[in-house]
Parts: C-alpha cells; structure tokens; sequence
C-alpha cells in the first residue's frame, strides 16, 4: 500500500523526498533507542533526531562531507550526554552510523535529477524483488538454512531466488531507465545490492536476538516496525553509493 506513494515522493525528488527521508530517520532512531537501551524520548533520542535533520539539510544540499561530520559528530554528543547517571554506553553513536550514514547516501544516490532517480528506483525495487524472491523461494522450495543462529526461516534457496530476483529486475529496469550500464554490469548491480540486502536483514536478525526482540516497533500490523522493513535497505543503499563514488574516481 506504501509502495504509489514511496515511488512518487522517489520520482518527485527535492524538498520532499529529503523530507521523506528525515521523517523516517525519526522513526528509526525511536526504534532504535526503544531496542537497544528502552530509552525512547531520552536525551540521546532527542538529540540524534536533531542532529538527523540538520544532517539531511546539508546532505540534500550536496554537502555531504559535512553532513558525515554532523552525523558522527551528533552521535558522539549524544553518548556523552547518556553517559550522564549511567555506565558507559555507545548505543547514540553506533545508531548514527547505522542510520544517518545510510541516509546520506540515500540522498546522495538520488542528486541527479535525472540518473539519481532511476538509480534510487533501481535501489527500492531490486531491494523488494530481492525480499519478495527470497520469501517465495524459502516458502515454496525449502532446503537448508542459511544462517540458523541469526535466522532460522531463511534458507540457501531464499537467498539464491532472491538474489536472481533482484538481478533479473536490475537489468529490467535499468534498461527500460535507459541507465548508462550494459547488461551484465546491471547484471552485477542487481547482485551486488541483492546480496547487500540479505546481509543487512540477517544483521538485523542478529540485532534483535541479541536484545530479546521480535519486532522493531508496530508500525506494519503482522509485519514488524519501520527499521523491519528497511534493514536490506540501509546496507543496499551504502553498497550503491559506494559503487558510485568508484565510478565517478
């Protein structure tokens, strides 16, 4: 039912998908800091959502460099601060680059009013194709799991649908985007964000074992919490920023 909606705010660009983009990050760091340390509406929350929004200010101004340093920087203030009555916690600082790094380069994907919308619409659907091929994989053909001490749902044959899934819709789209890309680098593309994708949703697993959690949050009834949905998404959008900056070196 999201999906019309995150692909026009994506297509539209601008103001309003930084605005997206920082309305979200709100989201995540509450979930975040309810997981690991129940400190919702804490000192550490509240400065990471402002250091959140004055980051995506200068990332959607292409300052990104500087939005990186207010990141860290917001991260490392928030801990002092929780630091204040408590033993020592890192939770504010590893949040930030969890979160608000992969924001930045969500952002900085989507720059170009032309390639940046077809690369971030490549971004969402290879990540979806990716989640949707491996669950009916997984459900449909079985065999042994892929990582049973973090996830013992997911299996061998998921992970395998799901990357040919999301190479398969890599090269789809981006030639029907006409992106400057032949085949097999699409090919490649596809791959190298559908494997991204399974490793944040097993890091995520992994998250939630460790602090005796089902769900992220409530948000999506029967489905878990906002960081639930956008766990592949945070690694996915860090690899194809990162495969960005080597093509443009």
């Amino acid at each position: 039912m999201l999906m019309p909606f995150a692909m026009a705010i994506v297509y539209w660009g601008g103001r309003p998908y930084s605005a997206a983009i920082a309305f979200v990050l709100i989201i995540l760091i509450f979930e975040w800091a309810r997981i690991v340390d129940r400190a919702e509406f804490s000192r550490g929350f509240y400065t990471l959502s402002v250091t959140a929004i004055a980051m995506v200010y200068f990332a959607a101004g292409g300052s990104y460099l500087t939005a990186t340093g207010i990141a860290l920087g917001g991260g490392a203030l928030a801990t002092l601060l929780e630091l204040r009555g408590k033993p020592f916690v890192s939770w504010p600082f590893v949040g930030a680059v969890y979160l608000l790094l992969p924001a930045i380069a969500a952002l900085y994907i989507r720059h170009d009013p032309e390639e940046g919308r077809a690369l971030t619409l490549l971004l969402f659907f290879v990540v979806w194709a990716t989640d949707s091929g491996a669950y009916l994989a997984g459900t449909f053909i079985g065999g042994p799991k892929l990582c049973p001490a973090l996830s013992p749902r997911k299996t061998w044959t998921g992970a395998i649908g799901g990357v040919l899934c999301g190479g398969a819709v890599a090269v789809a789209l981006g030639i029907l985007t006409a992106l400057p890309f032949g085949p097999l680098a699409l090919l490649a593309l596809g791959i190298a964000l559908s494997i991204s994708t399974i490793i944040g949703d097993l890091g995520e697993s992994a998250l939630k074992r460790a602090y005796g959690v089902k769900d992220t949050g409530g948000a999506f009834p029967g489905h878990g919490g906002v960081l639930d949905r956008l766990d592949g998404f945070i690694v996915a959008a860090l690899t194809l920023a990162f495969i960005m900056v080597l093509r443009q070196s």
